[in-house]
């Protein structure tokens, strides 16, 4: 390899660590509390699985309305995978956290906040990091690229969702990682990236329910790319086999656990929690339609996208470049593009007919989270086209979405446009988010400059790292 080539390709390392580094600092510098009912149920689930080594949460489900009662026990409506992951981590914080206080509920508190770095901001900030790599595979400059990586991580709802353990920025950290994996199968197939794959499309199927069904998905572009006509080169059916097989295993053990513990819980494997909720209202709005999804409806349908309510675009007005990106893309990948395409309006139909559309107290369409990582491609392709119409909206996103976090991502479901309330509360001073500074007596705003100062050296250290213009990628 030329001493250029070299030099590139850890320079290359070096900007995508920095970027890592800026989203992680701003994922973790803000953490929850407690109080949404949502990341309580997933909380219980995890202690109870790590300290009482049961799926039920019967000491702790005073603390959450989401749940399930079946049998005389209470257990967690989420799905199974986050915890899954966050137990290990728990179960090894907790000692070190336990040498700075003796109380329990604190000492449980903080193992859960340090828990939900771990587990949740470090993947959503490594998926941004390998962003920016992957996207060299689209013929983008470096320093578009980074302007994307930042814009996806920042300005998008992955930022407020990094800051309490939801189970969609884990889901969507799979669904991405799964798709560059298969990208880079077209052009050679490994069965390791294949096992990794398939493990990543099984985690994101219990994620969340919107990962599931991008999960079905991403295994038909699995079968596609192990078809060979991503390269152009058709191979017989009984290679194709070959190549799917540890995939779909690989695929099928997380799904197995998900079942398994359903079967446990609720006496039948496909019997989900949602079945046996707690309040009679949601338990039946389960049972109507598909677990509660109908027909699209057009007022969801307007709020889930650009109407003020829970708008993607209106929080997030960078995304819009997604829907000429859709034909950008098409030209050059078409399958990539439809995959895209249909996975993130199949999740939008299918949130309009959901009859929670709006998905509680939670800021904007948290439903679609785990699109984001597909979408940001074919924003990509638009950014390339309009560089300075691509950096005005994703400053202004990514200022949306850092008041959005400073102030709280758990707003009253009356709100008619929680954006404004953001911003109207933020100019005020008032944040309702914890963050490091206030922690350490800084008041209001002035709890925010010291992220603001490290972000600042992070992103100069970040433009100083220049590649060698011969071997950058052409703009």
């Amino acid at each position: 390899m030329a001493p250029d080539q070299e030099t590139n390709r850890r320079l290359e390392r070096c900007r995508a660590l920095l970027i890592g580094l800026a989203l992680l600092l701003c994922y973790s510098y803000f953490y929850y509390l407690g109080g949404n009912w949502n990341v309580n149920s997933r909380d219980a689930q995890i202690i109870s699985l790590a300290e009482d080594h049961r799926l039920a949460i019967d000491p702790y489900h005073r603390s959450t309305g989401d749940m399930a009662y079946y049998r005389g026990h209470y257990y967690s409506d989420k799905l199974i995978g986050p915890s899954l992951v966050a137990v290990p981590v728990y179960l090894l914080v907790k000692p070190v956290v336990h040498l700075t206080t003796d109380t329990v509920g604190l000492a449980r508190l903080r193992s859960l906040q340090v828990t939900n770095v771990i587990t949740n901001a470090l993947p959503s900030a490594l998926l941004g990091a390998l962003l920016y790599l992957f996207l060299a595979e689209l013929g983008l400059a470096a320093g578009l690229r980074a302007w994307i990586a930042l814009g996806y991580g920042l300005g998008t709802l992955v930022f407020p969702y990094a800051t309490a353990l939801y189970g969609h920025n884990l889901g969507a950290v799979c669904a991405g990682g799964a798709f560059m994996l298969l990208w880079k199968q077209k052009e050679e197939w490994r069965t390791s990236r294949a096992v990794a794959a398939g493990g990543l499309i099984g985690l994101g199927a219990i994620c969340d329910f919107t990962t599931l069904f991008l999960s079905a998905f991403l295994g038909l572009y699995a079968i596609w790319a192990a078809c060979g006509w991503g390269s152009g080169t058709p191979v017989r059916a009984t290679r194709v086999a070959a190549r799917i097989l540890p995939l779909v295993v690989a695929a099928a053990i997380p799904v197995a656990i998900q079942l398994a513990a359903n079967w446990s819980s609720f006496g039948h494997p496909l019997t989900f929690p949602h079945l046996h909720h707690v309040q009679p209202s949601f338990r039946a709005r389960h049972t109507r339609g598909l677990l509660g999804v109908h027909l699209p409806q057009l007022v969801p349908l307007w709020q889930l996208t650009f109407g003020g309510h829970r708008g993607l675009f209106h929080g997030s007005p960078m995304l819009l470049l997604a829907l000429p990106g859709f034909f950008l893309l098409g030209k050059r990948w078409r399958a990539e593009a439809v995959l895209i395409a249909t996975t993130w309006m199949g999740v939008v139909l299918l949130s309009s007919g959901y009859e929670n559309w709006e998905a509680g107290s939670a800021y904007g369409p948290r439903y679609q989270i785990s699109t984001l990582p597909l979408l940001i491609l074919a924003v990509a392709l638009a950014a390339e086209r309009w560089p300075f119409l691509f950096k005005a909206l994703s400053l202004l996103s990514i200022g949306f979405m850092f008041v959005v976090t400073a102030h709280t991502p758990s707003v009253q479901e009356s709100l008619p446009v929680p954006l404004a309330t953001a911003l109207g509360a933020f100019s005020s001073g008032q944040l309702d988010q914890p963050n490091l500074g206030l922690t350490f007596g800084l008041p209001g705003l002035a709890s925010l400059l010291p992220l603001l100062l490290l972000e600042v050296a992070l992103l100069l250290a970040l433009s100083r790292t220049r590649l060698q213009r011969k071997q950058e990628p052409r703009a």
